[in-house]
């Protein structure tokens, strides 16, 4: 009896596993990789984006964020557009396009920014209602404002966590 065929066939079956091993090794690192590069690229543009929002930028160099709301529809334009960017990353993150840590780097600014004065009375005055069918975003962004900024509204002023929240989409 000889076992070399026997071996022959253990070192080729071993051979084919290693290599299956391997290439599935391979593809997963390749795919972390393009993913990364993709999350990158994201951030990227999305940064470029929101430092596009110029008029946005003047009003916070000036610290006219501050300011109360004065009915002005061109500031609040300037403030919309800030709004609609920030839905547009928001529903990124809701669906996982957007890294949960980028997202989470971001939550600071975030919230100091819808905080604002301006930023929460024209939110309540002009722009909420353009969310109604966003009830997610408009519970986020109202989540982050202070209680007594939302008047009537019957927003309980509870923080919204949408690192979890968005996770079982």
């Amino acid at each position: 009896m000889s076992y070399v065929p026997v071996v022959l066939q253990s070192i080729t079956t071993t051979a084919i596993v290693t290599g299956t091993i391997f290439a599935v090794l391979a593809y997963l690192r390749g795919a972390r990789i393009h993913r990364e590069a993709v999350n990158a690229q994201i951030f990227l543009n999305l940064t470029q984006r929101h430092a596009d929002l110029i008029e946005f930028r003047k009003l916070e160099a000036r610290n006219g964020l501050e300011e109360a709301f004065d009915g002005d529809l061109a500031i609040a334009a300037i403030v919309r557009d800030y709004f609609d960017l920030l839905h547009q990353e928001f529903n990124l993150a809701s669906v996982r396009m957007l890294d949960d840590s980028v997202w989470a780097l971001w939550q600071g600014d975030i919230r100091r920014t819808v905080c604002t004065r301006l930023v929460r009375e024209v939110w309540h005055e002009r722009t909420r209602l353009y969310y109604r069918s966003s009830p997610a975003f408009r519970a986020y962004i109202e989540g982050m404002m202070p209680r007594e900024s939302s008047p009537s509204n019957g927003h309980s002023g509870r923080s919204v966590r949408v690192l979890v929240a968005h996770s079982a989409v």
